[in-house]
């Protein structure tokens, strides 16, 4: 997996196969097509989010949540992490996270909800292809 940010802060995250060469073995295979492009599209300059190409008003406290979380894909944070990391002013309850992740849930829809994992006993991580 590559991340290239663009100057305008503009997120794209591409998923590629580890090497660039097949293995000798299956020099006679076919190639594989290009790996589906990231659901999720973050804007961090214009603090704008894209899901499918299609843009989504989301409130500040749940941009900063998603886009931390899209920026590290698939590493687990506990609720205090994700406090220290995006509301580091913040002294309400670590329960302030599952209430912001329950709403950028909603927001994502039926198909795109399990992008935002829970990882039990821990906290919450993002996966690109859920």
């Amino acid at each position: 997996m590559s991340v290239h940010r663009l100057t305008s802060d503009k997120l794209h995250i591409i998923l590629a196969p580890p090497c660039a060469q097949p293995p000798a073995a299956d020099l006679g295979a076919q190639p594989a097509g290009p790996a589906a492009a990231d659901p999720i599209q973050i804007d961090t300059a214009a603090r704008t989010v894209a899901i499918d190409g299609r843009q989504i008003d989301v409130p500040r406290l749940e941009f900063d949540l998603l886009a931390h979380l899209v920026l590290n894909p698939r590493r687990a944070f506990t609720r205090q992490q994700l406090m220290a990391a995006v509301w580091p002013d913040c002294r309400s309850s670590d329960r302030t996270v599952d209430v912001h992740v329950a709403r950028l849930r909603r927001r994502l829809g039926p198909g795109r909800r399990k992008l935002i994992s829970t990882v039990f006993g821990v906290g919450y991580k993002y996966l690109p292809t859920a």
